[in-house]
């Protein structure tokens, strides 16, 4: 059987709401962000540097990061994802 996984990109990681499940509040993209990872993780081949490609884009820094989704999930950020930052004197990259 033959599974496609797919190419996502999350938009203001960090602006969702949290969600509430049967009362008890839960991070839904907290959960998602750790079920990528650990498909990042079984996917990846080393010899092509492969495997299922997740991207964020966000305004909140590392400790703001950390806040918001817990350790756990900032742990896994810094394996999954390549950081790229830009001065806050940089020009507004967007047209």
């Amino acid at each position: 059987m033959l599974i496609k996984y797919y190419t996502i990109c999350f938009g203001d990681l960090g602006v969702e709401t949290t969600g509430r499940h049967f009362g008890k509040d839960c991070n839904g993209m907290g959960e998602i962000l750790l079920s990528r990872c650990d498909l990042f993780v079984r996917t990846c081949n080393p010899e092509r540097s492969r495997g299922v490609k997740t991207h964020a884009t966000t305004n909140l820094n590392a400790q703001e990061l950390e806040e918001r989704y817990g350790n756990r999930v900032r742990s896994r950020m810094r394996q999954m994802f390549n950081l790229i930052s830009f001065d806050a004197k940089s020009v507004d990259k967007r047209s």
